[in-house]
C-alpha cells in the first residue's frame, strides 16, 4: 500500500469566518499561498509518485508549489471535494442556526444531517474512499489534496473507527490549513494535523512564518 500524504488546503477565504464554503471556488488568500510553499518545502523533499487534488481551486493552489518543485502534474478527482453544503453553502453557522434551528441542533448535537440541497457525511465518505482506494496500489507516496472534513474521514477509516455522525463531533478535531496527515500501510494512522511546517502553534490566526527546511 502507497504512503498517503493527506493535505488539508491552505487557508480560503471564508476559513476565518467559519463560513460553510463546502463545494464553492473560493481561492487561498495570502496566507494560503504561503502555507502552499511551506507544504512544498517539507514534502518536495520525499519521493513523491503522484499528486491528487480535489478539483476545487483551494485544493490545487495548495499543491501547484509542490507540483512545480516536483515535475509532477497534478491529478483532480471531485470524489475528493467538501461536502455540498446546499442551502448553506456562504452562511455563517449563527446564519444556519436562525434559518434551520431544529437541523442545526442535530447537526451541532452529533447527528449526519442532510443539508437541504446537499450532502451527509456519510455521502462524503463514499465517494472520498472510492477516490482513495484506487490509489492504494501505487508504488510511490501519493500526496492527497482536498478538505476538512475528507480529511477526518481518512483519518477515522485509517484509525478503523466508523463514521456514522458529524464528523466535526467525532474523537478527531477539525484539521488546521496546510495540515499533513500520513497514513501507511495497512491503512493504519501514522500522523494527524501535523502542523510544524507552518507553525510552531497550530492556530492559523497566529500571525505565520513558514519554516523552512536546513
Amino acid at each position: 500500500m502507497a504512503t498517503l500524504f493527506v493535505v488539508r488546503h491552505g487557508e480560503a477565504e471564508g476559513n476565518n469566518d467559519h463560513r460553510f464554503i463546502g463545494q464553492s471556488q473560493t481561492r487561498l488568500t495570502e496566507m494560503g499561498r504561503l502555507q502552499a510553499e511551506a507544504v512544498a518545502d517539507r514534502l518536495g523533499r520525499l519521493p513523491v509518485g503522484r499528486i491528487v487534488a480535489s478539483d476545487l481551486v483551494r485544493c490545487v493552489e495548495t499543491v501547484e508549489p509542490l507540483a512545480q518543485k516536483l515535475g509532477i502534474e497534478i491529478e483532480t478527482d471531485p470524489r475528493l471535494r467538501e461536502v455540498a453544503n446546499g442551502e448553506w453553502t456562504g452562511l455563517l453557522p449563527e446564519e444556519i442556526a436562525e434559518g434551520w434551528p431544529d437541523m442545526w441542533e442535530a447537526y451541532t448535537a452529533g447527528e449526519d444531517v442532510a443539508r437541504p440541497g446537499g450532502e451527509r457525511w456519510r455521502d462524503v465518505a463514499d465517494r472520498v474512499l472510492s477516490a482513495v482506494e484506487e490509489l492504494l496500489d501505487s508504488k510511490e507516496p501519493v500526496v492527497v489534496s482536498t478538505h476538512s472534513g475528507p480529511t477526518v474521514i481518512l483519518a477515522m477509516w485509517a484509525a478503523g473507527i466508523p463514521q456514522n455522525g458529524n464528523v466535526f463531533r467525532g474523537p478527531f478535531g477539525a484539521p488546521h490549513n496546510a495540515s499533513i496527515t500520513v497514513i501507511g500501510d495497512g491503512p493504519r494512522l501514522v500522523t494527524y494535523n501535523d502542523v510544524g511546517h507552518v507553525a510552531p502553534v497550530p492556530d492559523q490566526r497566529l500571525p505565520f512564518s513558514p519554516v523552512k527546511s536546513p
